[in-house]
């Protein structure tokens, strides 16, 4: 069997919107260079990983999208908190986030494209949706000063609209992942 297309749906935010994510993680940068810090080409919030996917697959997805799209407006998001995955005290994703509780526009996206996904036979997604641009990736333990700088940092929330939803393909090299441009869905007028 052939393998299929490493593949995600995602929202990339506007120039202006990714200048303001990259001034907030300068800040961390500064307290911690050791951590695999993300591009600018990379700056993305997930709206969810599908993993490998057959052409089947992705001309099922792609069509059911268009008709998420077709259905949605241009939605607003706000990136207002930072955090780590799993925890604070262990992080291995350093992140930049929405509130606790996403807004509801983006909630319901997320909802349209997990429906879209799991009809194409993508198996449902068991975590629950937590709307966030990874900005670094630590390998081991990270310093003391990074921890407090993320708990401390504080920062006006960026904002932007998100007018399309972007497929992506995610090539993996050793040096970590690339993405190219799959399929734009725009987000109905």
């Amino acid at each position: 069997m052939a393998k299929g297309v490493r593949t995600f749906v995602g929202i990339f935010p506007p120039a202006e919107s990714l200048a303001r994510v990259l001034e907030i993680q300068s800040v961390l940068k500064s307290a911690d260079p050791s951590v695999r810090w993300e591009t600018l080409r990379k700056l993305h919030i997930t709206l969810r990983f599908l993993g490998d996917i057959d052409a089947n697959q992705t001309q099922q997805i792609l069509s059911g999208l268009t008709a998420v799209g077709n259905s949605l407006p241009p939605i607003s998001i706000g990136l207002s908190r930072l955090g780590c995955f799993p925890r604070i005290d262990s992080p291995r994703i350093i992140w930049l986030g929405t509130g606790r509780i996403p807004e509801p526009e983006l909630g319901r996206c997320a909802l349209e494209v997990e429906r879209v996904c799991v009809a194409a036979g993508i198996k449902e997604e068991e975590r629950p949706f937590s709307p966030h641009i990874t900005l670094g990736r630590a390998k081991g333990k990270i310093s003391p000063s990074l921890i407090k700088t993320i708990e401390s940092t504080t920062f006006e929330p960026v904002q932007f609209l998100c007018a399309e939803l972007l497929v992506m393909k995610s090539d993996l090299s050793p040096s970590g992942s690339a993405y190219s441009l799959l399929s734009t869905i725009p987000l109905k007028d």
